[in-house]
């Protein structure tokens, strides 16, 4: 992305914040008097400005969960995504609504780096058939519903048979997406530029089968069985089906899907942040 050419540049704004939407307004005009192309949409909406061959960056005014679902509408696009933090953490915001134009000013002129990130791709099997399908930057999961009784699967990974386990369900995770539900789960923490899914069991019958660590090419493929109680797949803690006897669910990486704008974090400092990692200077309080 270079300074001194027309530009598509679509906002996408978490109308549920006065501020940002606000905001939205401010930025639209400057970007428009500098003469790019602007569209805007709401957090949630399927915009057609998604799919535009002429889209050169994405820019989020919102949270984590906002980033999160415009990153499944991007992946393999290559079109970069950047967010300005109007959620509580903002983890995958780059930046602060008072730093919004300097930093659109530095993504415009291609100076500021971009952090390819790894995604997961899903496919619902039903009947013979595919029933649906889509991506996830964090994590999908099989789990029971409200019932107290465990869901039964069936697990392949790359074609072999490895288990089939009875639990609360199954957490496969890419590796920024491990530090979410996967690690309270008791998953590893895994660097977040590994190209690895993390696969975790949670509360497996009689502690049958450990959290494990596979390649980001790995296929599995996830069988509901028949003495499985209601279940639900669930996308990025923001989508969700409910499963029938027999679907299955297929899971594997995908590298480099999604570009976000912005030095990435280190990794200590996001550990840190996120209460992992405690600091004895501190007297031993999580930073």
């Amino acid at each position: 992305m270079h300074e001194g050419s027309s530009k598509h540049i679509h906002l996408v704004v978490k109308v549920s914040s006065s501020e940002a939407v606000a905001l939205s307004g401010e930025i639209s005009q400057w970007l428009r008097d500098m003469g790019h192309t602007v569209s805007v949409s709401r957090a949630g909406e399927n915009s057609p400005a998604y799919t535009d061959a002429d889209l050169a960056l994405v820019v989020v005014l919102g949270g984590d969960g906002t980033m999160l679902g415009v990153a499944r509408r991007l992946v393999g696009s290559r079109v970069p995504l950047l967010g300005i933090n109007f959620g509580r953490v903002g983890f995958l915001a780059e930046l602060q609504p008072d730093d919004w134009k300097a930093g659109l000013e530095s993504c415009l002129a291609g100076r500021m780096p971009l952090r390819p990130v790894s995604a997961l791709r899903w496919r619902l099997v039903r009947g013979g058939r595919e029933a649906d399908r889509g991506h996830a930057i964090n994590d999908v999961v099989l789990s029971r519903s409200s019932m107290s009784r465990l869901v039964s699967l069936r697990i392949d990974v790359n074609d072999e048979h490895m288990c089939d386990l009875r639990s609360d369900g199954v957490i496969l995770s890419t590796a920024i997406g491990s530090s979410g539900y996967s690690v309270s789960a008791g998953g590893p923490l895994l660097y977040s530029s590994l190209r690895s899914m993390v696969f975790t069991p949670i509360c497996p019958f009689l502690n049958t089968i450990p959290p494990m660590v596979f390649p980001g090419r790995t296929l599995f493929s996830l069988e509901v069985l028949p003495n499985s109680t209601e279940s639900y797949l669930t996308v990025d803690g923001q989508e969700g089906i409910l499963l029938a006897y027999g679907d299955t669910v297929e899971v594997s990486s995908v590298d480099d899907a999604v570009l976000f704008a912005g030095a990435e974090v280190p990794f200590f400092e996001r550990l840190r942040t996120r209460g992992f990692v405690t600091n004895f200077a501190t007297g031993g309080r999580a930073l």
